[in-house]
C-alpha cells in the first residue's frame, strides 16, 4: 500500500519455475502460491503504512483485481500467518533458500523482509538471491520497458490478468524465459 519497506502487503504471489522443464502459463498458475494478508492487522497491530497515492491507484484498477488483492475480505490472514505458508510453499523445492528470487523490481523485496524483520520471523530468502525482472527482460531481448512479447506455442496474453499477484508473477517468469522482442 505504498512505496515504503514498511508499506502494508495487501497479497502475495508466488510462482515456483524452472526453465529446464520449460513450463506452459497454465502450469506456471497451477503450481502457485497466492496468499491474501489482512491490511487493518499490518496497520493497528504491526503499525505498518499506507499512502494516499496508492489508494488512488488501486481506485483505476479493475474491479476483480480490487476483490482478489486490495478490498477486505473475511478469509484474510495475519502477516505471521502468510510467511507460514510462504516458508511452507518455498520448502516443497530443493534448496530454494539458494534460488533465484525474481521480483519486479526492489520494492517487493524491501517490503516482505521488513514485514518478516517485523513479526520476528527471518527474511524468506537471503537478500543476495533477489533479481530484478524488468532489468533481466530488458538486457535479455532489448526492450527499455522491462516487458517483452511471449513466444510460446500455447501462451496468449488475453489470458494475463494484470496486477493479479499470481499472473503477474506467471507473466514474468514467461517472459524471463520465452521473451522476444
Amino acid at each position: 500500500m505504498g512505496v515504503e519497506s514498511n508499506s502494508v502487503v495487501l497479497s502475495v504471489g508466488m510462482v515456483y519455475f524452472n526453465p529446464e522443464e520449460q513450463p506452459s502459463y497454465d502450469d506456471l498458475i497451477k503450481n502457485s502460491l497466492f496468499v491474501k494478508l489482512n491490511a487493518k492487522d499490518q496497520i493497528d497491530r504491526l503499525g505498518r503504512t499506507v499512502t494516499k497515492s496508492t489508494l488512488e491507484w488501486w481506485a483505476q484498477q479493475h474491479e476483480y483485481v480490487r476483490k482478489c488483492s486490495f478490498g477486505a475480505r473475511t478469509d484474510d490472514i495475519k502477516a505471521e500467518d502468510a510467511l507460514d505458508r510462504i516458508y511452507a510453499y518455498m520448502a516443497k523445492y530443493p534448496n530454494s533458500d539458494k534460488l533465484t528470487m525474481w521480483a519486479r523490481g526492489s520494492l517487493d523485496q524491501m517490503a516482505i523482509d521488513s514485514l518478516a524483520r517485523k513479526c520476528d520471523k527471518p527474511e524468506i530468502t537471503h537478500y543476495a538471491v533477489w533479481r530484478d525482472v524488468r532489468t533481466a527482460v530488458d538486457c535479455l531481448v532489448g526492450s527499455k520497458n522491462g516487458y517483452c512479447r511471449v513466444e510460446h506455442p500455447t501462451f496468449a496474453s488475453h489470458n494475463v490478468i494484470k496486477h493479479h499477484p499470481v499472473h503477474d508473477c506467471a507473466l514474468d517468469a514467461m517472459m524471463l524465459m520465452y521473451g522476444k522482442l
